[in-house]
């Protein structure tokens, strides 16, 4: 949905905090092959991505600098920055967690992985 006036095409208020995935519908996305995907609640701090030939799944993480100059620039533009905005910035750079030569096999390992409270 666009916002009319002068925001960006994106609508970062409009990421509230977001109900857990589940194991289920993740393991389901990864055998669609609808990847890349990003998991987490309350916010996204988990991705599903096809990297250097693996598939794995990463933790996210948001580049301090680059946050404070979004941060910086959204209160001069809007007078807001939430925690949405912040977490919208995380990259597939982090912890892997887990890594496979295939979507299938990860997926194998992804049931068996003990699923995290906030994931």
């Amino acid at each position: 949905m666009a916002i009319p006036g002068p925001y960006p095409s994106y609508a970062p208020w409009s990421m509230a905090p977001i109900a857990p995935l589940g194991k289920p519908r993740a393991l389901a996305l990864i055998r669609a092959g609808k990847l890349p995907f990003t998991f987490g609640s309350p916010h996204p701090t988990v991705a599903v991505v096809e990297q250097d030939g693996v598939f794995r799944v990463r933790e996210l993480v948001v580049d301090a600098a680059e946050a404070a100059t979004a941060a910086n620039a959204a209160r001069e533009a809007r007078g807001i920055w939430t925690p949405e905005q912040h977490y919208a910035l995380g990259k597939p750079a982090g912890r892997v967690f887990l890594e496979a030569p295939t979507r299938d096999e990860l997926a194998e390992k992804l049931e068996a992985y003990p699923w995290p409270r906030d994931w």
